[in-house]
């Protein structure tokens, strides 16, 4: 299966991958699901994460259901945990630059926020 990613993600042009992700990741996640792993964006539990990198590839870092790296899940647990951007109470304008896609829709629905990306 890592070899399977691992070629997938060298081969296939990024712009294609976002489009395949779309019908991938509900599939993923049905068949990954398990209480190992759990990821704070969707509180969604899987009993692995998938492996993910160009050159090296690293296990379990790759959540099946948001398609969210480490660093996402870290961003997402430092804006819900130790900041109030998720309180609705307070308007923001928010200027995201090459929005990630694991919060892209997550940010657009959230009715307090001023969303404006760029990239």
């Amino acid at each position: 299966m890592v070899s399977l990613f691992k070629y997938i993600l060298n081969t296939v042009p990024r712009p294609i991958l976002i489009k395949m992700s779309y019908w991938a990741r509900p599939v993923l996640a049905f068949y990954l699901k398990g209480t190992n792993y759990t990821d704070p964006i969707d509180r969604r539990s899987f009993r692995k994460f998938l492996p993910y990198g160009y050159g090296t590839q690293r296990p379990n870092v790759l959540s099946p259901s948001t398609l969210s790296l480490e660093r996402h899940r870290l961003l997402w647990l430092f804006l819900q945990n130790e900041t109030d951007f998720f309180d609705a109470s307070k308007p923001k304008k928010v200027l995201h630059m090459a929005p990630e896609q694991c919060f892209l829709k997550r940010f657009k629905k959230l009715k307090h926020i001023n969303l404006i990306t760029a990239d």
